[in-house]
């Protein structure tokens, strides 16, 4: 599992204040966990969708996790490839936005 630094220089955001960085750290958590159940959600069976959906209705939060964690052979590299796969998605997206940005500077200073 990737550290807070880690992130940090992989999304190239160590200059920000660090309560940027939280913001920002906060909104990739939160995206990540989105990624995870979307994840979990395709990789379960319909039977094990509704077992999910029980507990889950039934109040049971603290039965939850355990029973999804018990469908994966190893549900901890699960959620590392989600996470690893989310942030090189939104460190490319940067770069590729900075290409971006940094062509218009130069076509902007040429024409002047």
């Amino acid at each position: 599992m990737l550290t807070r630094d880690d992130i940090v220089k992989k999304l190239q955001i160590e200059n920000l204040p660090p309560s940027d960085q939280d913001e920002l750290l906060q909104k990739l958590a939160n995206s990540v966990s989105t990624r995870i159940m979307l994840k979990v959600a395709e990789t379960l069976s319909e039977d094990d969708l509704a077992e999910l959906e029980v507990l889950i209705d039934g109040g049971k939060d603290d039965e939850v996790e355990p029973y999804i964690i018990s469908k994966f052979d190893d549900y901890e590299a699960f959620k590392t490839k989600i996470e690893t796969e989310t942030i090189e998605e939104i460190s490319n997206n940067s770069k590729a936005i900075d290409d971006v940005v940094a062509a218009k500077k130069l076509e902007s200073l040429s024409v002047e």
